[in-house]
């Protein structure tokens, strides 16, 4: 039996390394895939079943908790353009591009069960946490042909780069009581701040001589920080429990998020600023630079979910969870940047309904063994519809507990050449292909 479950599980994760997530470049336009769910929850496909999911799902049994998150995000990122032949054939996909950054997450939760201390069930948490990631590393090393009768190694004559840097924090609380004995009802407020935005673009050209092969004849680097505006939000929560069975609810509101950015004097001695604008070939986001500081909000769309937890009884423990997440992308996709003139943009974005399906086994001396999915639609359009498969497990020791969890995946689509060279103009757009793996450790200790 347990050499059956062991089976299911390694086709789990081999089938998960191959399935679909990713889509970094486009993070600072809105959130993409931050898992700010805990491992368990994410595990189990990330059913939204958890404290920093629905402010709802709090404690009312005299625990406390304190809980740590630490998370890593990985990922390899290969772009190609198609060599063809003298019939106009595609022969392969030829990579110019091959970049392999990582990054590291924290966060952390404090729930405290005020029905220990007053006649009232009423439990109060304190949380932060990245809300918004935005890094991404692009660097693309650039080499010159050295002409025919030449038999050297092209020499390296620069760099293309483009780096982002930064999150979005939320620092959150969240409140809760319990009505009737099977209903609990929540709400929770959070500040958002920012944490070293900042975007780096440009070409590092070595020699400082012109070169066809590069975007620019000289080292030109645009340095543009960013900050918000620090916005307030809001969230509502419900759970109901019926015996084996409880179903949540939980709904947040749109709210804006506002943006300043500015960078480096230009030759007109101003200051350059960043423009959201859409790419005309792919109707997809990309930046553009303004010829002053600049302004912008995004508006981060209204959200409902609804989870469900069920206790199935079988001869091992098993726990099933399941939600559907429904996000108003429709009604966020226009953006009106401000500078020495005014542009206003709509990105197109699509509503996106997202499904999940998790499941808990706890066998091997109560070890529980966990897995899930998730399908989500891109706001992006059909070519970017993801699914994930997640997988993971835990232990407790005393108060002491810890749950591992990770996510596998890569995606493709097309895009335009993000740095041309001099004398070009872009023909087609390349493949943009991209695997992905977050990894995430949770500890929590009871008192």
């Amino acid at each position: 039996m347990h050499s059956k479950i062991y089976r299911v599980y390694l086709f789990i994760f081999i089938m998960g390394s191959s399935l679909m997530f990713g889509q970094r470049f486009f993070s600072p336009f809105f959130p993409v895939d931050d898992f700010t769910m805990n491992a368990r929850s994410m595990a189990m496909g990330g059913a939204r079943y958890d404290l920093t999911q629905n402010s709802a799902l709090s404690n009312f049994d005299g625990v406390n908790f304190l809980l740590f998150d630490f998370g890593r995000r990985s990922y390899t990122e290969k772009r190609s353009f198609p060599v063809m032949d003298m019939f106009d054939d595609v022969v392969t996909q030829n990579v110019y591009v091959l970049n392999r950054p990582s990054y590291s997450s924290f966060s952390w939760l404090l729930a405290i069960d005020l029905g220990r201390y007053i006649n009232f069930p009423i439990s109060l948490s304190l949380s932060n946490a990245p809300m918004w990631d935005m890094r991404y590393e692009y660097s693309e090393e650039v080499r010159a042909s050295l002409g025919p009768g030449v038999y050297n190694r092209d020499p390296l004559v620069g760099y293309h780069i483009l780096d982002i840097h930064g999150t979005i924090n939320s620092l959150k609380i969240d409140l809760a009581t319990k009505v009737l004995g099977k209903l609990r009802l929540g709400f929770s407020i959070e500040k958002l701040y920012d944490n070293n935005l900042s975007m780096l673009s440009g070409t590092h050209n070595l020699n400082n001589q012109p070169d066809d092969a590069l975007a620019s004849d000289e080292t030109s680097i645009t340095d543009i920080s960013l900050y918000t505006d620090e916005p307030l939000s809001y969230s509502f929560g419900g759970v109901i429990d019926l015996k084996q069975n409880s179903f949540g609810l939980h709904f947040k509101p749109s709210f804006d998020v506002g943006f300043n950015t500015s960078g480096q004097l230009n030759n007109s001695g101003d200051l350059i600023g960043l423009i959201p604008t859409v790419d005309e070939r792919t109707q997809l986001p990309f930046w553009g630079l303004s010829d002053s500081s600049s302004s912008y909000s995004f508006r981060m769309p209204q959200e409902f979910s609804l989870s469900v937890l069920s206790k199935v009884k079988s001869k091992t423990e098993t726990v099933v969870t399941g939600g559907i997440v429904i996000t108003d992308w429709e009604n966020s996709s226009r953006q009106i940047a401000t500078h020495k003139s005014s542009d206003t943009t709509n990105f197109n974005y699509h509503s996106t309904m997202s499904i999940s399906f998790g499941v808990e086994h706890n066998i091997l001396d109560k070890v529980p063994l966990r897995f899930g999915f998730i399908y989500s639609e891109s706001p992006l359009g059909d070519e970017f519809e993801i699914t994930k498969i997640t997988i993971g497990t835990g232990w407790v020791f005393n108060n002491l507990s810890l749950d591992i969890a990770a996510v596998f995946g890569g995606v493709e689509y097309l895009y335009p050449d993000l740095f041309v060279p001099s004398g070009q103009s872009v023909d087609k757009p390349e493949l943009v292909n991209e695997s992905n793996a977050v990894m995430k450790a949770t500890i929590k200790y009871s008192f």
